[in-house]
């Protein structure tokens, strides 16, 4: 059977989810988003399944990088901590190991599993408004890909209660703090124009071999969040954290720069920088990861090629017109840097 959210191909999947939840005694549901007013029509029915020794528990796969309304957060939690107070591993939680974008239902009785699979948020866009594809799962193998894919999710190590987790709400002084390029400015500038690029050796940082890769480079921000003693909850890398790496080709080139060296940016800034590690293929600001991604993602940012709390990819850098960061050597130690 398929929900496609229009009356020609299964007709709306709220409808079904409603039906549904009338009957299960457990429910699992896996979600890349999620909307207040959905999660307001369905949380008494969470409380009641998880009241009756069920297992009641909904994962938000995209709030800990991406950030949530302070309603909606206010809501979860306090839907979370009504689950946790009655055990079975009932409870919200979100994904802090990389963002989860997918849709499973898991209703769950004496007599049966229901599974579906699809394209449906747990949202009111999601269930009854986008034109969407979820379909009813009931074969063996599928069947067992979905129960261990869910373990997988569900895991201390890829997911945690979102009373435990730092979630950043967009607005707010933490969000502003979040994304601000405020620390470029606390650094040395001079003036571009004394530098005449022309006359100086060129050694060229191709950035389409790392845009893509989600968890490193330009988008540490989405690697594995990291608990801190301080709060107790799992924190997000900064957002402007970059450490970039170089193969050999590029690490091999004479005029790579190799240990401390002093950065002179196309916009006037003066960064502090290193190169290290096997062959000094890390490239990073010195003292502060966050320096060199704030040049390099608020440049992004400005253009309107990147939002903040996103992925670089390679259609952000197509957006910005540039794939490269270039290197000129200067003299001794200094370079001037141009992307």
């Amino acid at each position: 059977m398929l929900w496609t959210n229009t009356d020609g191909s299964g007709g709306n999947f709220l409808q079904k989810v409603e039906n549904e939840f009338r009957d299960a005694e457990s429910v699992t549901i896996a979600s890349g988003y999620v909307s207040l007013d959905i999660i307001n029509k369905f949380y008494g029915d969470f409380e009641r399944i998880a009241e009756k020794g069920g297992k009641a528990r909904l994962l938000v796969g995209m709030a800990f990088y991406e950030g949530l309304t302070a309603n909606k957060l206010t809501r979860l939690t306090s839907l979370s901590n009504s689950l946790e107070s009655l055990g079975n591993g009932s409870g919200v939680y979100v994904s802090y190991n990389g963002k989860y974008h997918g849709k499973v239902y898991l209703f769950e009785n004496a007599q049966q599993k229901k599974y579906y699979l699809g394209s449906s948020n747990f949202s009111r866009s999601g269930l009854t408004e986008n034109i969407e594809c979820t379909a009813s799962i009931g074969d063996d193998e599928t069947v067992n890909g979905l129960d261990n894919f869910l373990d997988y999710l569900f895991q201390p190590d890829n997911a945690v209660s979102i009373v435990k987790a730092d979630i950043v709400v967009p607005g707010t002084s933490d969000y502003s703090n979040k994304i601000s390029l405020k620390t470029l400015d606390d650094l040395p500038k001079y003036d571009p124009a004394t530098v005449d690029k022309s006359l100086l050796p060129e050694l060229d940082y191709p950035l389409t071999r790392v845009a893509d890769k989600e968890k490193s480079n330009l988008n540490v921000y989405f690697g594995k969040g990291r608990w801190s003693r301080t709060t107790g909850k799992v924190l997000a890398r900064p957002w402007y954290e970059v450490e970039l790496i170089a193969n050999r080709d590029i690490t091999s080139n004479p005029l790579y720069p190799k240990g401390d060296f002093t950065a002179y940016t196309d916009d006037g800034f003066i960064i502090p920088m290193k190169t290290s590690g096997d062959y000094f293929k890390n490239i990073r600001s010195r003292g502060n990861l966050s320096i060199l991604g704030q040049w390099i993602k608020g440049k992004l940012q400005k253009s309107g090629a990147l939002l903040p709390l996103t992925p670089v990819t390679q259609d952000t850098l197509d957006a910005y017109g540039r794939n490269s960061i270039n290197f000129y050597k200067m003299d001794g130690d200094k370079y001037y840097m141009e992307f």
